[in-house]
């Protein structure tokens, strides 16, 4: 796609944005609603947005412009009465739904925290490749995948059950490396102080447009693995740098001062795809400078702080930050929303004044996973919700339930090598329980 039809399709996914995003009061607001994402032209159109397309499905509805978003087949993982027991059956299709002949597949497996050794197998004229024999019951979960270019395709995870065995879909995209309509739609950076460190966590929401065009345009829909990693500037002299586990192929280390992104990004279709990580920085005075620098455009950015008495808060290029609550815990905020007018955001300079000394309660840090998982909750309350009901959908209540099990098997297996000790362990586990029952009580309210 051309560089100005990318700016005006950006122009179109902002339109739902209020004119005075920028302002410091807007991006409290939008602390407390989920970020936006890709327009999806089939639901109506906000207040003042100009009317696209005509009477094609494909079509927002309306006149010029018109937003096309692709008709792609999902990626999916079902009990099948039609399976025998014991068995997965794994189709692979392209975009168009078409079976993908010769696909290799692999079937990942998980027990009780540990990996078991993987299955491998190819896909036959039809796009199937099955599995047969497999342990059923609740102690082992299983991943399908197949691979093309440097890309991985998988469904969720799921466990076999005692009387049927389960039909799983892949989607297998083409592959692009040069990121065209992949933007960085979401950036929140969460700190808090633990004795003389700051605790610096990484909230990423990635984008890949190429599921959309504007008018006469077909999408061509690709999945994006850049060459040499997506490259997050860090700031010098960090320590402790963990990343969150994720369920797709997406993996973060360091080289240096830089925190690498390598996996593929399939099109977006719902909801961004989230990267977390989290570093320290030790503290020696009342002040501190950080840099974050970014490899792809901005979209919105939120940064937040706990706040000590006489903490202040300047991010560069955004508004003065304002001082709210969250979880009982005061905190600054502050945060923007560029619009294609605007110049990119790449770059994210925080400078923190007045950090009291010791800035936060004298307990002990945790490390590497185990400080991820404890500060995961922090700013919980202001990741959830409905843009206009306060209420969560399936799939965010669904994708929350996949980052917990991802949490409770990364700690399970940092206990199983000693990372972490027993009481931290227990406690985690306790706590991962009741977040699991609480969202299985919510996905039962929605009715199943």
């Amino acid at each position: 796609m051309r560089r100005p039809d990318r700016l005006a399709l950006l122009a179109v996914l902002l339109a739902a944005a209020p004119a005075g995003a920028q302002d410091a009061a807007v991006a409290g607001d939008a602390a407390v609603r989920a970020a936006p994402g890709p327009v999806d032209p089939t639901q109506p159109l906000p207040p003042g947005h100009p009317p696209t397309g005509s009477g094609d499905p494909h079509m927002g509805g309306g006149a010029d412009p018109a937003v096309r978003r692709a008709s792609l087949p999902q990626s999916f993982a079902e009990e099948s009465a039609g399976v025998p027991e014991g068995t997965i059956v794994v189709r692979v299709v392209d975009t168009q739904g078409a079976p993908v002949e010769g696909a290799p597949v692999r079937l990942g497996a998980m027990r009780e925290g540990e990996r078991d050794a993987p299955r491998e197998g190819r896909t036959d004229r039809d796009g199937v490749a099955m599995f047969q024999g497999l342990t059923r019951g609740g102690n082992i979960a299983y991943r399908a995948s197949t691979e093309l270019d440097g890309a991985k395709f998988g469904a969720l995870p799921f466990q076999l059950g005692s009387s049927a065995g389960y039909r799983v879909q892949l989607v297998r995209y083409d592959v692009e490396h040069e990121g065209r309509g992949v933007l960085l739609w979401d950036s929140r950076t969460e700190m808090r102080f633990r004795d003389d460190r700051l605790m610096v966590v990484q909230r990423l929401r990635l984008a890949n447009l190429s599921a959309l065009a504007l008018g006469d345009q077909q999408p061509v829909p690709r999945a994006y693995v850049p060459r040499d990693g997506m490259r997050f500037e860090l700031p010098h002299g960090y320590t402790a740098f963990t990343s969150q586990p994720s369920m797709n192929d997406l993996r973060l280390t360091t080289e240096g001062d830089v925190a690498v992104l390598r996996g593929s990004i399939p099109p977006t279709l719902s909801e961004p795809i989230e990267v977390v990580f989290q570093f320290q920085m030790k503290l020696s005075g009342g002040d501190v400078t950080l840099r974050l620098g970014m490899p792809i455009p901005v979209v919105n950015a939120l940064i937040a702080v706990e706040a000590p008495r006489g903490l202040t808060l300047n991010v560069d290029g955004m508004p003065a930050a304002e001082a709210r609550e969250s979880n009982g815990e005061k905190i600054l905020l502050t945060g923007l929303s560029r619009q294609p007018s605007d110049a990119p955001l790449r770059a994210i300079a925080i400078h923190l004044n007045g950090i009291p000394s010791p800035a936060g309660p004298a307990r002990p840090i945790a490390t590497g996973a185990t400080a991820l998982l404890v500060l995961g909750g922090l700013f919980t309350a202001l990741r959830r919700g409905n843009t206009t009901t306060g209420k969560r959908t399936r799939a965010d209540i669904e994708a929350e339930r996949d980052r917990a099990l991802a949490e409770g098997a990364e700690l399970a297996r940092r206990h199983a090598t000693g990372d972490v000790g027993p009481e931290t362990y227990a406690r985690r586990r306790r706590e991962l329980t009741v977040w699991l029952s609480t969202l299985l009580k919510e996905l039962d309210e929605l009715g199943g």
